[in-house]
């Protein structure tokens, strides 16, 4: 019973070490997991990427790649942006911990109808020292091309770069 409740509490103190589950660049994160990320395509396009942690749903890892636009075109002198692509991508990882102790096998049986002896069906094989845990990520990569001028109002995917991060930037957890 300790053993186990040791390995439980191991588990839960990896997984909520795993990474940062708030707004930072991917070289603030000593292991550069987690976080932001952009690569310039040209001088007004770039791709940014938010690569969340196992805390961190979807919704807000896609939240955080359009803030990182936003203040991506600020600091680079333009006043809005268009998101010219989208991608999403998620991982799960699961992880095996465990102790001391043999693992336990069973073999499964049933009777042939042909010569009515016992065959085996199925073996299994456990061990209830080990734990096993399952973590998913998710990433957003946003291809974003930056402009200067007033933000065109007929365009659903062209964003106010300043007034974004004026809006969002409270909500942001640093």
């Amino acid at each position: 019973m300790m053993k186990t409740l040791l390995l439980s509490l191991i588990a839960v103190l990896a997984l909520s070490s795993c990474g940062p589950s708030k707004y930072m660049s991917k070289t603030d994160n000593w292991l550069g997991m987690y976080g932001y990320s952009e690569q310039p395509l040209d001088s007004s396009t770039y791709q940014v990427t938010y690569a969340g942690d196992n805390t961190m749903p979807p919704d807000l890892v896609d939240r955080y790649a359009l803030y990182r636009s936003a203040e991506l075109t600020v600091a680079k002198g333009y006043s809005y942006f268009v998101v010219i692509d989208k991608q999403s991508d998620a991982s799960t990882f699961t992880n095996t911990m465990g102790g001391a102790g043999a693992p336990t096998t069973t073999i499964e049986h049933d009777i042939d109808p042909q010569t009515g002896k016992s065959i085996p069906v199925a073996v299994t094989t456990s061990n209830p020292n080990y734990m096993t845990t399952t973590s998913t990520t998710h990433t957003v990569t946003k291809t974003i091309r930056m402009f200067k001028g007033d933000r065109p109002a007929d365009n659903a995917m062209a964003y106010d770069a300043k007034s974004m991060v004026t809006m969002m930037g409270p909500s942001i957890q640093r």
